[in-house]
């Protein structure tokens, strides 16, 4: 009965419209890729069918056609959203649609301390803050490491390439 009272499509295109504006360049690849219609079936809950196509967006728990469907817990699609590394276990359907999709999400500069502190308070998105600067400085740590042994990497083939242009030359 709630949810007749709330008008889901309005809430979801305000939302929409917070995300475009928490991050310039979403707005700009989601166009690119719509219309977008899929499913998300988190275990537990009602499904949701969620279609993307700019201003004719809309969000609905009632059966509607849809290129993919992303299936898992609640627990498997925040750690998607945290690591930002999608499992592709989760998706049934269009898979090469759902991850051009999910790599436009999760590559987008979403501002979410920004979401956060408009829809649930100052507090909250302190919090969240607090876990992404906690999460971040750790990736820096894995990104370092990566770095470092790609650079080796790149140094060993370019003394190799050296090294064959110099017998080449003899």
């Amino acid at each position: 009965m709630l949810l007749e009272m709330i008008n889901l499509n309005k809430v979801f295109i305000q939302f929409l419209s917070d995300l475009e504006e928490s991050s310039p360049s979403l707005k700009k690849s989601l166009n690119e890729i719509s219309p977008v219609e899929f499913c998300l079936n988190i275990k537990g809950h009602k499904k949701i069918y969620i279609k993307y196509d700019g201003t004719n967006s809309h969000i609905s728990f009632h059966a509607n056609e849809h290129q993919f469907e992303i299936n898992g817990t609640l627990t498997e699609l925040l750690n998607l959203l945290a690591s930002r590394k999608l499992n592709k276990n989760l998706i049934n359907g269009d898979s090469e649609k759902a991850i051009v999709f999910a790599n436009i999400i999760l590559k987008s500069k979403v501002d979410l301390v920004y979401i956060i502190d408009k829809y649930f308070g100052s507090i909250s998105a302190t919090f969240v803050y607090s876990l992404l600067k906690l999460f971040s400085t750790s990736d820096k740590k894995n990104l370092d490491n990566e770095y470092i042994n790609i650079q080796k990497k790149l140094r060993d083939i370019s003394i190799r390439l050296d090294r064959l242009e110099a017998i080449k030359q003899i």
